[in-house]
């Protein structure tokens, strides 16, 4: 989003998220059963008493687009995140990455683009690793996402591996225009293939998160990487692509309801070159349209889980995936927790984004069906 976006920042990491809170959410045939548990902070984010709260939805309960469309396939065809066919996955080589923090690098044509990794401790693993994206917010980079977010620390210790590409110049080509920088669906092909051939990675619960342009670009790879990603947690995004190269993975959309940047309604001043025409969608529009590509049913009707957040569900989604919505009540432009610093009248939220990411990561595997992932097993 426009310079001066807005991002949650900490003081430190809570003692609250040493504890990571189990938020089980589960698809079923015919029928979704979304059970959120929310940690509701009373007192402010200094050493309040938690309480937990859990609330359920079936599925049987019962805009257009402002931004200009993403670009379509090259006439060589869009990368496809999966492993070479001279590549030999980790799981069947053996090989694998040290635990901890480190730099990598892909090679996309003449271009070396960088990534940090975070790899769990061995006793954190299992035999194939589950992998996170976490996508910085326009003017960032790897380290400012970290700063407020934390999964690559907190994603670790529950046994993820965690990426967090660098974009050119601080911003993501979710607009998919030569004008707005290199092919970064491409970049983030690169990344799966690479990792798919230096440790063993868990195929079916490759997921993806960030923050305003972040969670943009997150969408993007979802929608041109069919088959690669499990699901994908958009945190204040703008904007959602016209089509999707095949069914999407499931969506839990998190959104402040006094954003001003990219409010639920939609609209704001129009992005600078190369972004030009890319205002804010309305995002229930966006998500009617994201559930049209995966074949869902109509929303059911919003739910209060707390008196500080709004659910909205889409019914009757086939495959296992679902669609949703969490909207936090007076939340700004930020990655939402109960010890940020929000924006300027912007409520503080009482709830960890962190932690909904991860459980919901937890509990949307990719179908076994899908085959578009590399095959963990080889």
């Amino acid at each position: 989003m426009p310079a001066g976006e807005r991002r949650s920042s900490r003081r430190a990491v809570s003692r609250r998220h040493r504890n990571p809170l189990w938020v089980p959410v589960t698809a079923a045939t015919g029928a979704i059963l979304i059970v959120i548990g929310l940690v509701l902070y009373f007192g402010g984010g200094d050493g309040g008493t938690a309480t937990r709260v859990e609330q359920s939805v079936g599925a049987d309960a019962p805009d257009s687009a402002t931004s200009a469309p993403p670009g379509p396939a090259s006439a060589s065809g869009t990368p496809r995140a999966s492993a070479s066919p001279a590549a030999v996955s980790g799981c069947v080589s053996g090989k694998s990455i040290p635990a901890g923090s480190s730099q990598q690098s892909v090679r996309i044509g003449t271009d070396t683009r960088v990534y940090q990794l975070a790899v769990p401790a061995a006793d954190a693993r299992t035999r194939s690793l589950p992998l996170i994206f976490v996508f910085h917010a326009f003017g960032e980079n790897a380290a400012a996402v970290e700063g407020y977010a934390h999964l690559a620390e907190l994603g670790a210790k529950s046994g993820y591996a965690v990426v967090r590409p660098d974009g050119v110049g601080g911003r993501w080509n979710f607009v998919r225009r030569a004008a707005a920088g290199p092919d970064d669906v491409a970049f983030v092909a690169a990344i799966v293939n690479d990792l798919t051939a230096r440790m063993c990675l868990d195929a079916r619960r490759v997921s993806a998160t960030g923050l305003g342009d972040g969670a943009d670009m997150a969408v993007t790879a979802a929608c041109a990487l069919p088959g690669v990603f499990a699901a994908v947690v958009p945190v204040a995004s703008a904007v959602m692509p016209d089509s999707c190269s095949g069914p999407p993975p499931s969506l839990l959309a998190v959104n402040g309801t006094s954003d001003p940047v990219t409010p639920l309604e939609g609209g704001g001043v129009d992005r600078p070159a190369p972004f030009d025409g890319t205002q804010a969608q309305p995002l229930q529009g966006r998500l009617d349209r994201y559930a049209g590509f995966m074949g869902c049913g109509p929303p059911g009707p919003w739910v209060w889980d707390t008196s500080s957040i709004r659910r909205l569900v889409y019914t009757a989604c086939p495959g296992g995936r679902d669609v949703g919505l969490l909207a936090v009540q007076g939340g700004g432009h930020v990655w939402p927790d109960p010890d940020a610093i929000p924006p300027k009248g912007a409520a503080r939220a009482q709830f960890s984004a962190t932690q909904v990411v991860l459980a919901y990561f937890r509990g949307h595997p990719l179908p076994a069906s899908v085959t578009g992932a590399p095959n963990p097993t080889g």
